[in-house]
């Protein structure tokens, strides 16, 4: 009392004692006080302008302020109405214990810095700062220490709870803004908890705030709780990925790690509900009332590093990393496993540019066309207006159709106006080619090019016994997914030791064309065909192939699995002088020709020719043809046309 009492005004003071012989008296006082200035803790300033009452009631001191505060060392100064003070014996001299019933309020600032005077040194031994944040915090807890001299910091016991209110933050996550109306503030001797709901640069967010106290606890801390995840979000916290790639709303659950010294460490996850995903350079979208899985590690640096990211949702799978530039937006986003779909798996990045867009970059893996969704959703089409950055490539393996792909695939297309560009590879591995894509309703359309023909058809499975030639063909997306129809054109390629061509002209009787065959090959200077291309058959719709020795025209069906064939056509030997005839007959078709039929395998056709269709002109000789032959076990809508039904073109391109 001498030593810590340094100032106070006592009335209504009463006193008593009541004793018997030589023992020890019962004593009793009680008093009100007012103006007190009392030092309550050597490492604490004292409280000033103290109030309430004094007792005293044998060997039991009890103190409680009505009035007083406590100005700290930063922020202003903390109330201290309603503490109380308990010494529960008086009688025992050295190591008594004490209990301080603490109700504070008062600046958050002012309440830090108090926390922050030996022993206890709360905000130095965390390596954050006493202007922490601003608001009103209002405290009640409970302190027990020995009075004794030289109290070490693990004999203090206390434990306390309250609330923070208008609190506000730039500290405590850098570089973010954090703002609360109102957060619970608990600890005890070994830790310190803030938590509630509030707003991270305005993204709402929940969050609990926990710091480990005491001499051997960690310097790190840690914040938990849930985000909102949206497109605002996302611009808020600079994450870069190209506009229109989320929206919607949803959640997510994060932990934030807090090491002195080091950026911080976040990592989300969410389950994605509420949310709209799409990437439109590979048409791909998740709705917002399906779910899925987001985990993601970033190192809060300046910029921003998404050091892993992992999302999984229908129709995708994808593993990588970001990097954003110093100025907010995309750098790179590298994703070494990417699955999508049933059509797409490989490695892709996204590089971002200096408009906001992003180039993709395919890099390796695997593609079937088949199967890809390509639209006009992705620029597919003839209504992709969405401009989403150039797209490169490198693939493995573009798959076209159950027996036909492109290897070493490479290509740059643009999606401005549709999905565009060129590419190259080698038809099955074996023959290069080289292409355009350019928007078609309904998907895209391609041409393709190769300088040769007869290898095309040989990696194709198609014609084995071609030679040379330039090859063109288009390809447009049909009103069966999965098939194309197409159009061919082939200068000056050669046929040799075909078996099929050696049926036929057998069947017919030219042995001049035979020892051709069999020799330098037969020279045909013009093939054109009109084509469905489906992934396990060809239907050949008309064709023709003319050359100074022979014309020949043909419709009909092969498949590309087993190389069977069934075809109708007619041949016209001596085309260079029989084409007078052409006037009145098919393209490949002179004068005079051969009804025929091919059958079985290309390898070992079987051959029928009707020798009177050789009398009937061109105008007639549909009666000889026969029926056109159509895809085993196809329904009606599938077979093939009779091209004599069609309207003739007379610009010869059938």
């Amino acid at each position: 009392m001498r030593d810590n009492v340094l100032q106070a005004e006592a009335y209504e003071v009463n006193f008593a004692l009541r004793g018997k012989g030589r023992g020890r008296p019962f004593i009793a006082l009680d008093a009100n006080f007012s103006g007190a200035e009392v030092k309550f803790q050597k490492h604490l300033p004292p409280v000033r302008d103290g109030a309430g009452h004094f007792s005293l009631y044998n060997t039991r001191m009890v103190i409680v302020a009505t009035d007083g505060s406590v100005t700290a060392d930063q922020g202003g100064s903390v109330s201290v109405a309603g503490t109380s003070f308990i010494i529960p014996d008086t009688s025992v001299r050295d190591g008594t214990p004490g209990i301080a019933r603490v109700v504070a309020q008062g600046p958050v600032t002012a309440g830090l810095s108090l926390l922050n005077r030996p022993p206890l040194a709360i905000m130095d031994k965390a390596h954050l700062p006493v202007d922490l944040a601003s608001g009103q915090v209002r405290v009640v807890g409970t302190l027990a220490l020995p009075l004794k001299e030289k109290v070490t910091p693990d004999e203090i016991l206390y434990h306390y709870q309250g609330v923070v209110r208008d609190v506000r933050s730039t500290v405590l996550v850098p570089d973010q803004d954090v703002a609360a109306q109102s957060l619970a503030l608990r600890g005890d001797q070994g830790r310190v908890e803030l938590s509630g709901a509030g707003t991270l640069s305005g993204i709402p967010v929940t969050a609990t705030w926990r710091q480990a106290v005491g001499a051997t606890a960690s310097q790190a801390s840690q914040v938990t709780g849930e985000v909102e995840i949206s497109p605002m979000a996302l611009d808020t916290l600079n994450i870069g990925l190209p506009e229109g790639t989320v929206a919607g709303l949803g959640r997510g659950s994060y932990v934030l790690d807090l090491v002195p010294d080091t950026a911080p460490v976040l990592q989300l996850s969410s389950d994605l509900a509420g949310l709209e995903l799409r990437i439109a350079p590979i048409s791909w979208r998740k709705p917002p009332d399906t779910t899925g899985r987001l985990d993601m590690a970033a190192t809060l640096s300046t910029p921003l590093t998404v050091d892993s990211l992992a999302l999984s949702a229908p129709g995708l799978d994808a593993q990588g990393s970001v990097t954003l530039k110093d100025d907010g937006g995309l750098k790179q986003a590298s994703f070494t496993s990417v699955t999508v779909g049933g059509w797409m798996r490989g490695a892709v990045n996204f590089a971002g540019l200096n408009s906001g867009l992003a180039e993709v970059q395919v890099t390796s893996g695997t593609i079937d066309l088949q199967k890809a969704p390509f639209s006009s959703e992705s620029g597919g089409a003839s209504g992709g207006s969405e401009d989403t950055g150039p797209i490169t490539m490198r693939l493995d393996r573009l798959r076209v159709t159950e027996s036909i792909a492109l290897t070493g695939f490479q290509g740059k297309f643009s999606t401005r106006g549709g999905l565009n560009g060129q590419f190259s590879g080698a038809l099955n591995g074996a023959t290069a080619v080289t292409g355009v894509v350019v928007p078609q309703e309904g998907g895209i359309a391609t041409r393709i090019r190769s300088e040769d023909a007869g290898g095309v058809f040989r990696a194709a499975g198609i014609l084995r016994h071609g030679r040379g030639g330039s090859f063109e063909m288009t390809l447009v997306p049909a009103d069966v997914a999965g098939e194309y129809d197409g159009k061919i054109d082939i200068k000056n390629t050669r046929i040799k030791n075909a078996p099929s061509m050696a049926a036929l002209l057998n069947a017919i009787s030219v042995i001049g064309l035979l020892d051709e065959l069999s020799g330098g090959g037969i020279l045909f200077t013009g093939v054109e065909a009109k084509f469905r291309l489906g992934s396990t058959h060809l239907v050949v719709h008309e064709s023709s192939a003319v050359g100074p020795s022979m014309g020949i025209s043909m419709d009909g069906v092969y498949d590309l699995g087993s190389g069977v064939l069934d075809m109708r056509g007619v041949i016209s030997p001596i085309y260079l002088i029989n084409a007078i005839g052409r006037v009145v007959a098919r393209k490949g078709e002179g004068l005079f020709g051969f009804a025929f039929r091919l059958r079985g395998t290309a390898d070992d056709p079987q051959v029928s020719v009707n020798p009177l269709s050789a009398l009937a002109p061109g105008m007639f000789r549909e009666i000889f043809r026969g029926k056109a032959p159509t895809v085993p076990g196809a329904p009606e809508e599938e077979k093939i046309p009779n091209p004599a039904h069609r309207p003739r073109n007379d610009g010869g391109d059938r």
